[in-house]
This record gives structure tokens, C-alpha cells and sequence, in this order.
């Protein structure tokens, strides 16, 4: 078959640019003919694996504004690629940076998409496109930028996201989450992202290291981390990762914290290795999160907030579920882990079990029914 997948972003950048890198490689070793049609945003610099690249929408603000309500250039690039690539299916991801264009430019073609996180379109989770959601009151600007959300930009894209064939969402949080946005007529399916085979879960290394991986911005929960660590009074913290939040982050840092920016796929690997315990201290409501996947895999435990699609990935055989933003508990939850062995390696054994249901063969072999099933094979 030829596949072309969509994504916002080129290059690794999170767990939805880590799929369609899977998906684009393991398929073509499959032998299919795959393509990835991204934008170039955040780009330079960086390892692009996509084959095609739309310029980002830029600008001032007004610009922006109208360009993600529709972007020409978005519209008449994925057109021309579809007229010439001619795909059996086209595999939508996050498309926020194209705007509804895309769906206009690639209808007439099956179309699957896949649901990575809170959209422009999703109601339920629509605040959490904005910064001050985590305060759990939206400000003045938020609130102005949650009006042309809700009342501009979503319905641009409903009607046309209602013509899509099928909607795939990792978690069964986030397939709920959507139903009511894509309608009746469109079929929603729980598919699970897949994560490589990398050898066995690896020995534990230390028993008081806690591990955190992720962009650094408020609705993660750094903060709430860094307070938790403070009252746990013990141990070792390595937070993994950059964003717009990390000078503030680095500023409520105390003794025994470190900061890494940024880290390649095998950097990130290392780093899990060496950890006793990961955590995703999440505010927000998180779909089904690829560093979550790889702790299972190195067979780690996690401690994660009780939000979105963490309890389908952590449970007690496995670590402990806490309430989002309650430092408290975070810190009583590692408290009972580190320094604790055969606690670390029975929780970790249950993870390497748990990662065995996300193989990514078994999500590639899921992927090419989905694809045969909209292209009438």
C-alpha cells in the first residue's frame, strides 16, 4: 500500500513524532511505500525524518490567528502531495499546524487519525490547549484565546473531521474524550501506541535515583516534583528534557537535583536505566505517553498522577497512582519505593510484563487492518 502520514512536526520531537517514525519505518520494511508530510516548525537544527516540509505558520499575531483558522499554502502543499503520491490512505496525526486546510486537501481519500493529545477541535479537553489551565482558572488572554477556540477554530474543523473514516486514540480516556466531536458516523477505536524491542528489561542499577522525562512547560508538573522531592528529603532527581518552563524550574531546585535539557533517544534510554523509579506528575489530562512505554519496557516503575490515560499504563502491581498537583502524596508514594530492592524489582518485573502487550509489530499488524478496512481491501 502507499501510506502518507501527517504529523505537525518533522523530527522527534515527543511521542507523536516517535509513532509515525515506527510507523513510517516498520512499514516500509513491510514493504509498503510510506511518506511523511510534516511542517518545519522547530526543525532547524534537528534530525528531520519527514519527506516533505510545510513551512510554519509564523507571523504576528493576527496572522497566526488567521492562518491556523486556514492555511493556503498548507492546503495547496498537502494537495499536491497527495495528487502525486496517490496514497491507498492517508494517516492523520497531530495537524493543528496545518489547519482544516489539511482535511479539505486530502478528502476523497481514506483518511485514519489518530487522537496524540488535546486539540483545537477536542471540547473536553479543550482548555488544556491553554497555559493557564493548570491554575484551574483560565486568564484574561486565555479566556479570549479560549472563545476563538471554542467559537472559531472548532467548528472549522468539525464538519470535516466528521468525513473522516475512522479515529484511532491510544488511550480508551482520550477515545471517550472524542466521540461526541467526531459524531456518530465515525467509527472510534482504542489502538495503543507500539514500543521497539530494545533486549531485556535492564538490572536495577540504584535504589534512590527518581527519574523524570519530558518538555518542560506548567502542565506537566515539575514543580509539583521538585516540592515532592523536597519533602521526600533523600535521594537523587535527574529531570530529562527542555522547555519554556525550565528557568523557573531550575530556580525551585534544591540539593540533590539535576537538570539535563535536552537527550537523544539513546541519551533518554541511559538515563532510564539508571533510574529506580520514574515518575509523570502530570496536571494535565496525558493520552498514553512514550516515556511512560519505554520506563515498562526497561522495566521501571512509575509513579503517575491519576489523569487521562496513566491508570490504562500504572497500577499497584506495577507503582502507585497519586492525585494530580498534591505534592504530598507524590512524596509519600516514592517514600514507600526507593531504598525498598525487592519492591523496586517486583514492581519493575511487573513493567517489563506490562510492556509485552505494546509490541510494535502487534501495533503495525492493528495498523495495516485499520488501513485495509477504510481502503475496502
Amino acid at each position: 500500500m502507499r501510506i502518507l502520514q501527517i504529523v505537525n512536526i518533522g523530527y522527534e520531537a515527543g511521542g507523536a513524532e516517535k509513532s509515525v517514525r515506527l510507523i513510517a519505518e516498520g512499514l516500509g520494511a513491510r514493504g509498503h511505500e510510506v511518506r511523511v508530510l510534516a511542517t518545519d516548525l522547530l526543525s532547524q537544527g534537528q534530525r528531520v525524518f519527514a519527506d516533505d516540509l510545510v513551512p510554519a505558520i509564523a507571523g504576528h499575531p493576527v496572522r497566526r490567528f488567521a492562518r491556523k483558522f486556514w492555511y493556503g499554502r498548507a492546503h495547496r502543499q498537502v494537495r499536491d502531495v497527495v495528487r502525486e503520491f496517490r496514497p491507498d490512505c492517508v494517516h492523520l496525526h497531530t495537524i493543528g499546524e496545518f489547519s482544516p486546510a489539511v482535511l479539505s486537501a486530502t478528502s476523497g481519500t481514506p483518511r485514519v487519525l489518530t487522537l496524540h493529545g488535546p486539540e483545537d477541535w477536542t471540547r473536553k479537553l479543550l482548555r488544556w490547549n491553554l497555559p493557564s489551565a493548570v491554575t484551574g482558572r483560565l486568564s484574561a488572554a486565555d479566556t479570549a484565546r479560549y472563545m476563538y477556540l471554542r467559537c472559531v477554530q472548532r467548528p472549522a474543523y468539525l464538519p470535516r473531521l466528521r468525513r473522516v473514516d475512522r479515529v484511532l486514540a491510544p488511550s480508551a480516556y482520550f477515545a471517550e474524550a472524542v466521540r461526541t466531536d467526531v459524531g456518530r458516523r465515525v467509527p472510534v477505536h482504542v489502538l495503543p501506541n507500539g514500543i521497539e524491542a530494545e533486549g531485556a528489561a535492564r538490572p536495577l542499577e540504584a535504589l534512590d535515583h527518581v527519574l523524570f522525562v519530558g518538555r518542560l512547560e506548567r502542565v506537566k508538573g515539575v514543580d509539583v516534583l521538585l516540592d515532592a522531592f523536597r519533602r521526600l528529603g533523600r535521594g537523587r532527581l535527574t529531570v530529562v528534557g527542555d522547555g519554556p518552563d525550565r528557568a523557573r524550574l531550575e530556580g525551585l531546585a534544591g540539593p540533590g537535583v539535576s537538570f539535563t535539557g535536552w537527550q537523544e533517544p539513546a541519551g533518554v534510554s541511559d538515563r532510564l536505566a539508571s533510574a529506580s523509579v520514574v515518575v509523570l506528575p502530570s496536571l494535565w489530562p496525558e493520552n498514553f505517553p512514550t516515556v511512560a512505554l519505554e520506563a515498562l519496557r526497561m522495566g521501571r516503575p512509575l509513579v503517575a498522577s491519576r489523569v487521562g490515560g496513566l491508570p490504562e499504563l500504572v497500577g499497584d502491581d506495577n507503582g502507585a497512582l497519586v492525585p494530580a498537583g498534591d505534592a504530598a502524596a507524590l512524596a509519600s508514594a516514592l517514600d514507600a519505593l526507593l531504598g525498598r530492592r525487592d519492591v523496586l524489582e517486583r514492581m519493575g518485573a511487573a513493567s517489563a510484563a506490562r510492556a509485552g502487550r505494546y509490541g510494535v509489530e502487534t501495533f503495525l499488524d492493528a495498523l495495516e487492518e485499520h488501513y485495509e478496512g477504510v481502503a475496502g481491501r
